[in-house]
């Protein structure tokens, strides 16, 4: 091999600095969607409390939000899917920062879906109000569809520490430029060359 071959296999050898912060980015969207679940572990309790006190001061009994299926102290699929989804994103990055060709097609497909995912949650949030009120205007108890669900969902955010609107800026800010630029990052050229099929060690 020539020098000009050997200075080629090095480059293709060495990670890119692209690929290192694509990683990096992965990690970093996962632990942002992990803080999902662990504020709704931690303070569902008292959201859940502060909710069914504005019910009763709205007039009805506070097992009314139980008998429209409503809770605030959030369980089941609430908590485990987004622990899922970090999971899962983290393990493409680790797979990106090993070499494997599989993280890299992988991260394609999932940080996309995970971005398309955050502006669903966003437009849900957006249209709580009206989606509770509904739920409260076709129940057959009339002082279930006296409630009120917009204070009843700003009582409920009261018992919130008053830091969560700005972690959920910094959570919305790190899970969008993570997943756009980790797309970006990985499809330059330094990372095609660097998983391309013939200069990835075999095995990975």
């Amino acid at each position: 091999m020539n020098a000009n071959g050997k200075t080629n296999a090095a480059a293709t050898s060495t990670r890119p600095r692209s690929v290192t912060i694509a990683a990096v980015l992965q990690f970093a969207v996962a632990l942002a969607f992990a803080g999902i679940p662990l504020i709704g572990l931690l303070y569902g309790a008292d959201v859940q409390a502060a909710a069914e006190a504005e019910v009763i001061r709205q007039g009805a009994s506070p097992g009314a939000l139980a008998d429209v299926g409503l809770s605030f102290d959030e369980h089941g699929i609430a908590i485990w899917a987004p622990f899922g989804i970090a999971a899962f994103v983290a393990v493409t990055g680790a797979l990106t920062l090993a070499r494997c060709r599989i993280g890299r097609i992988l991260s394609w497909i999932v940080l996309p879906l995970v971005l398309i995912g955050n502006v669903l949650i966003m437009a849900s949030n957006a249209a709580a109000a009206e989606t509770v009120q509904a739920v409260f205007d076709s129940s057959e108890d009339a002082a279930v569809r006296g409630l009120d669900a917009a204070a009843l969902l700003e009582a409920a955010s009261a018992a919130y520490p008053e830091w969560l609107p700005a972690l959920e800026a910094v959570r919305l800010a790190i899970v969008v430029i993570g997943c756009v630029l980790g797309v970006v990052l990985l499809a330059l050229r330094p990372a095609r060359r660097y998983f391309r099929k013939d200069s990835v060690p075999q095995g990975l």
